[in-house]
């Protein structure tokens, strides 16, 4: 009997150093795991912006007068000549020598204006003419595929690109000559007793009624504006980025447009980068510099055809893209003394490690050193954590 109560004893007060010890033993920390994975990493600059018709005229009266009702509204087809209204000019008055010689001006700027048209129209038919060549060539250099598909594509798409520089050239062609002949038309002096001729104005342009300004009958003074006439299936994308953000975007640049409707994201490139910039107050009140960037779609017109002048889109400028690369969340990293740091699960510890990091965005980071592909990391480490310390998915 007194070595069974011994015994007892004994267990008893094992028992109790076990519990005392495993009391003392460091408790694995619940954490958030996640494995480093192998893809494509993308750097962006994100903002809203809108569309934008490339080519527009906006039609304004030539000299003052009385105008018949504008019977067009907003959506209507015009063609290239058609009668917008009809202008009853006033009696003008004769031309002192200063007015005379500013409308002689006008009209040889104008007449500039002319020439210079149609040397861009000239340019971009040499553009279109070249592109088509190249199509053509690479065309018949695909079926013993002596090239490959994406530079027949590639071929393709400029001379897309090619086509729609010479409309636009069309456009202000067209556009062009309608000035010059209204600033002929300031010329016009006053003759006592005679009666001017009413005046048709045309459409210099086929395309559609963007915006009506004058509707109704009535007087109209000279510069007033009319109608304005476009092509909608011309568009282009306008974003204001940040200007410190703006000076890391460049020409050709690929873009994702999304948000705007549509099932599928589209595909555009920058075209300008503004020079200009110019304050805006934002949502929060703090005035901010922005900068216009110029964006345009890249594809078939088919795919952003029910897109329209001065809708809203997002922007998504890729400024950096890496592929086929070793990339953790980005809320793996955290900084210590020796540079930039990750948590590694290792038998079930986290073991410190200094990381190289190459590009990151938001939500992603480029490991380049010391980090391989399913290894697991923890993400968002709290304070407990330490090199050694005993960690368990949460």
């Amino acid at each position: 009997m007194k070595w069974v109560k011994i015994s007892g004893m004994i267990l008893v007060g094992l028992g109790i150093v076990a519990a005392i010890a495993f009391g003392f033993m460091p408790k694995p920390v619940e954490s958030e795991f996640a494995r480093a994975s192998r893809g494509d990493i993308r750097v962006s600059i994100d903002e809203e912006g809108h569309t934008r018709v490339k080519d527009r005229f906006t039609i304004s009266a030539p000299t003052a007068g009385e105008i018949a009702r504008i019977n067009l509204k907003a959506g209507d087809s015009v063609e290239a000549g058609a009668v917008i209204t009809v202008l009853q000019p006033a009696p003008p008055v004769l031309l002192d020598a200063r007015g005379k010689a500013q409308a002689q001006a006008n009209a040889q700027a104008a007449e500039a204006a002319v020439s210079q048209a149609g040397a861009s129209f000239d340019a971009a038919q040499a553009q279109l003419d070249l592109a088509v060549k190249e199509r053509e060539r690479l065309d018949k250099l695909k079926a013993p595929e002596q090239v490959s598909r994406e530079q027949v594509e590639a071929a393709k798409l400029k001379e897309a690109a090619a086509a729609a520089n010479l409309k636009s050239a069309e456009f202000g062609k067209a556009v062009a000559g309608f000035q010059r002949d209204m600033a002929n038309a300031a010329l016009i002096e006053g003759n006592a007793g005679s009666t001017l001729e009413s005046i048709e104005i045309r459409s210099p342009v086929a395309g559609e009624v963007l915006r009506v300004y004058h509707e109704s009958a009535g007087p109209v003074q000279p510069g007033e504006m009319l109608i304005e006439i476009g092509d909608p299936h011309s568009l282009e994308v306008v974003v204001d980025l940040l200007s410190s953000d703006a000076v890391r975007v460049k020409p050709d640049m690929k873009v994702s447009i999304e948000r705007w409707g549509g099932d599928e994201p589209l595909e555009g490139k920058v075209r300008r980068i503004e020079p200009s910039g110019f304050t805006k107050v934002s949502s929060l009140g703090v005035e901010e510099q922005r900068v216009n960037v110029v964006i345009d779609f890249v594809g078939k017109p088919e795919a952003w055809a029910r897109l329209g002048d001065q809708f809203r889109v997002e922007a998504r400028v890729i400024t950096s893209e890496r592929k086929d690369v070793v990339k953790v969340p980005a809320g793996a990293l955290f900084n210590t003394p020796e540079g930039t740091a990750v948590f590694v699960v290792v038998d079930d510890r986290a073991r410190q490690r200094v990381v190289e990091v190459g590009e990151r965005n938001g939500l992603e980071a480029e490991i380049l050193t010391k980090l391989n592909e399913g290894d697991t990391v923890i993400v968002h480490p709290s304070d407990e954590i330490e090199d050694g310390k005993p960690v368990k998915a949460r």
